[in-house]
């Protein structure tokens, strides 16, 4: 019989919670460890904390206690962006450890565009620990990388690769990443929002630009970003509160890679709090991919039901999917960096296996049902 995979979760926010809960349900992982940040989880079981059956882990946020944990792999699933040099100090030591790590964090997606000091620190823990590390999500970590370098299998020539991400936030409760990070519901050009400043937005796509561009051969002449907001013609009231009229109601942001004089890359990003609101803008739930050139080639890939009460947990479900799945090929990879380029081909076979009871008792604990 062959031995579960060990796994420790660190951090327990609304993605980590999902990963807890889908690896609980996998027999072919088992939790030995967890790492959390708010004092107030520390001591409790991590089933309690992530609303299922108590898993007989105790969560702490003891980084020593975790470091001394025998575990294959560690899913970081922090938001790395509030603390860079932190995480990777973190990572760093887990990985020296002899822990293998996967993280969701977009900063990490592709470490050399960290810059050289900081890829190389991570390749040097890797070859301590024997360990690998790897950077992956949904967009970015999935639909800005992955597969629009296995639909360039089918051109004889690209122009340009677009890739698009369209999701709706008036359902997401968050005040502080709504209005304060993002900006919704600030005069245009207030510089207060966090996102005021398009060289922070360039840093959620900058990484996967850069990734892409290395994959595919291309020099960087530079990379743009960019921000582009409308304004409500109306009072908004969603989850995170009150959007007034003549404030952001909708925006588009991303980056453009130039090479060789031209737009050859661009990874954005389109949301609106109003369905009325900016209607050239690309609808829907999910993502669209454009390779121009020859053929063209277009996908468009929706997320969650037609009904779906949150879209937005849907895209937190498949980023908590992705992490999981990976834990086996980067246990059995070489050490060192493993990028999304380099990764082999991933089939979600467990995911045939999962009950519907279970899984449905699973969505009900999320959407607080029961």
């Amino acid at each position: 019989m062959i031995e579960p995979l060990r796994v420790i979760n660190w951090a327990t926010g609304h993605t980590g919670r999902m990963v807890v809960r889908a690896v609980a349900e996998r027999p072919n992982y088992r939790i030995v460890g967890a790492f959390v940040y708010n004092p107030d989880k520390v001591g409790r079981d991590l089933g309690d904390i992530c609303g299922i059956e108590p898993l007989g882990v105790v969560a702490t946020n003891d980084r020593q206690q975790i470091m001394d944990t025998p575990a294959d792999c560690v899913l970081f699933l922090a938001g790395a962006e509030n603390d860079v040099p932190g995480s990777i100090a973190d990572i760093c030591a887990l990985l020296a450890s002899g822990k293998n790590v996967v993280t969701t964090a977009a900063n990490f997606i592709y470490p050399r565009s960290l810059g050289a000091e900081t890829e190389a620190a991570i390749t040097k823990a890797c070859m301590d620990g024997g360990t690998t590390f790897h950077g992956l999500g949904i967009m970015p970590g999935f639909f800005a990388e992955s597969l629009p370098l296995l639909m360039s299998k089918l051109a004889r020539r690209v122009d340009c690769v677009i890739a698009s991400e369209t999701l709706a936030y008036d359902k997401y409760p968050s005040a502080y990443q709504m209005f304060d990070l993002m900006g919704f519901g600030f005069a245009p050009d207030d510089p207060t929002p966090a996102f005021a400043n398009v060289e922070l937005v360039g840093e959620t796509w900058r990484h996967s630009g850069m990734l892409m561009a290395d994959a595919l051969g291309l020099p960087i002449d530079r990379i743009e970003n960019f921000r582009d907001v409308i304004v409500t013609d109306r009072d908004l009231n969603v989850a995170a509160g009150t959007i007034r009229a003549g404030t952001v109601g909708a925006m588009n942001f991303g980056v453009r890679v130039i090479s060789g004089g031209e737009v050859r890359i661009v990874l954005q990003h389109f949301t609106r709090m109003a369905d009325h609101l900016a209607p050239q803008w690309p609808r829907g739930h999910g993502w669209l991919l454009e390779m121009q050139g020859e053929p063209e080639i277009r996908a468009r890939i929706e997320i969650g039901a037609h009904d779906s009460v949150m879209p937005t947990d849907d895209a937190c479900m498949a980023t908590a999917m992705h992490a999981i799945h990976a834990v086996p090929y980067v246990v059995a990879a070489a050490p060192g960096i493993l990028t999304l380029a380099a990764v082999p081909p991933l089939w979600g076979v467990d995911a045939f296996h999962v009950g519907r009871a279970a899984a449905s008792a699973v969505t009900q604990h999320e959407s607080g049902h029961v």
